[in-house]
């Protein structure tokens, strides 16, 4: 990836991403030199050769001397094309010959001094920590070695000039190596604000990736819902119709009328959920049911067949500038709300697909921050089979149903509002005893043929009996999978995003099965 894309923050901008292409001459220079440094530094060791044998006072090659100084220039131009491919490996070849240098000749020539002084660049741009420290020693050791070999012919012999001369030479080495370590702290920021912008970059794919699963998880959960209850009403409307098409035809009219709403609805849902992936559609934000929608949930699944009564405990203030009749407290979080309604539907569509036109009770408890949801339905099945919930907040499976022994086990211990031990299928039987307000709606639904069959439980509870005649309203014909079923594991992670509980299984006491959840939430 070039440098210019690797430095591009991973984060919007309103007008896009900015150009950080390279535009002018010198930005392409010096793009394409960071990218052949072999070939450069190749190049000014090419400079570097010219300039010494040029500044070489004996322009014929008739002498030893002449012949050792063409072949250490030459062997210090092959090093110094190196320096940052194999810097190791030149700065030793650099230390060998300017050593060599130092015995043959009388004085260091300046092409030779240049060469020290980029050897000082290059250990403190190149090698790691530990070499750094010691080529600098061996530099400015070589650099007085230089100084001091000098024969009094050439430089005088006054101790405090020589020793200016050293300081010289250790100044010219300290300050090439300050500029070398300069170089690498800033390669190794620009490696760090790569590294950075390649972290952040893969950030947000990671957050891109989840987002687009919370979203499809969120959507399949929604679609499981709706299309759950909408099928299982619009299969038990059209069972019953069937069956009453030629006793009562009326009620056979009004169950296709049921069965179109409800598609109608269904769908209409559908396509608001389904719309989030629809790139630049305008839609309207539909609301999403809630608590208040839970008497129309209650009378199509009358409507359907099953006997149900909707309680609730307590007196709930009505939302401030909304709905009275909504029954939920003022401070009840649309989310929080969305997961009663889903819960008590989820139970429901169980109850009319596994138990027919059975009785069902939904009971509300509210207290200050929290509901209590209680939903029991009848069970067809003397012997209740087993029900293993995912793993809860504890990090444990809970499991309900019959020992290994074969004995019933007990009902599973409910930290919250408490039903009734009786489960009356009839019109008009009063709530419980309970203090507080209550608001009972009592209905049933019409009756369904004989020969019906089904437990109440929701698919992967165990057994189902299989039914060889035709099934009533509502009854699954079949044995039904195993394994717990994805609307017990939505309704779980549903609860489970508040904090709350959620129990499934069979009462033993009351013949019923329960769905019993735990919603709080956060007062304002």
């Amino acid at each position: 990836m070039p440098w210019h894309e690797a430095l591009r923050p991973a984060r919007s901008y309103p007008g896009g991403m900015p150009d950080l292409s390279p535009r002018s001459l010198l930005d392409r220079v010096t793009l394409w030199a960071r990218g052949h440094v072999l070939a450069v530094d190749a190049l000014w060791a090419v400079v570097w050769f010219a300039m010494s044998m040029a500044t070489w006072p004996r322009a014929s090659f008739d002498t030893a001397e002449s012949w050792v100084y063409l072949v250490l220039a030459t062997a210090c131009c092959a090093a110094l094309a190196l320096r940052r491919v194999r810097p190791f490996a030149c700065l030793a070849v650099l230390g060998v010959l300017l050593a060599f240098h130092i015995l043959w000749f009388d004085q260091p020539t300046a092409p030779v001094g240049i060469c020290a002084l980029v050897a000082s660049y290059t250990a403190q741009a190149e090698l790691p920590r530990p070499w750094r420290a010691v080529g600098l020693l061996l530099l400015l050791a070589g650099a007085a070695w230089a100084v001091l070999s000098i024969p009094p012919e050439n430089l005088s012999a006054d101790l405090e000039l020589r020793l200016n001369s050293v300081v010289s030479a250790w100044t010219a080495v300290a300050l090439f190596s300050l500029l070398g370590a300069f170089r690498r702290r800033n390669r190794e920021e620009f490696a760090r604000v790569v590294e950075h912008a390649r972290l952040l970059e893969t950030q947000r794919e990671q957050e891109v990736r989840l987002a687009a699963l919370d979203e499809r998880t969120r959507i399949a959960r929604e679609m499981h819902d709706i299309l759950a209850h909408s099928l299982n009403v619009i299969v038990a409307q059209a069972d019953g119709g069937r069956y009453a098409a030629k006793a009562a035809p009326e009620r056979a009219v009004a169950a296709l009328a049921t069965v179109a709403q409800v598609g109608r609805e269904s769908a209409a849902e559908l396509h608001q959920l389904l719309g989030v992936l629809r790139d630049g559609e305008e839609r309207g934000a539909a609301p999403a049911p809630g608590v208040g929608d839970l008497p129309g949930l209650v009378e199509e699944y009358r409507r359907a067949g099953l006997r149900i009564r909707l309680v609730q405990h307590g007196s709930p203030a009505a939302p401030r500038g909304g709905r009275a009749d909504t029954g939920a407290p003022a401070t009840l979080p649309a989310t929080a709300s969305l997961t009663v309604y889903r819960v008590v539907q989820e139970s429901l569509a169980n109850a009319l697909k596994h138990g027919g036109p059975a009785a069902a009770r939904v009971e509300l408890t509210w207290s200050p921050g929290r509901v209590g949801i209680d939903v029991a339905n009848s069970v067809r099945e003397a012997a209740p089979a087993a029900l293993t919930t995912p793993a809860g907040p504890s990090g444990r499976s809970e499991s309900t149903g019959p020992s290994a022994s074969g004995g019933p086990s007990a009902p599973p211990v409910f930290a919250g509002p408490s039903m009734p031990t009786a489960l009356s299928a009839p019109e008009g039987v009063p709530p419980t005893g309970r203090s507080g307000p209550s608001t009972p709606a009592d209905a049933s639904g019409p009756s369904a043929p004989a020969g019906s069959c089904g437990t109440g439980r929701p698919s992967g509870t165990g057994r189902h009996s299989a039914a060889k005649a035709p099934s009533a309203v509502g009854a699954v014909p079949g044995g039904a999978r195993r394994g717990p079923g994805h609307g017990l594991v939505g309704m779980r992670e549903r609860v489970g995003l508040h904090g709350g509980t959620l129990e499934v299984g069979a009462d033993d006491a009351t013949g019923t099965w329960r769905v019993r959840a735990v919603v709080p939430w956060e007062e304002a």
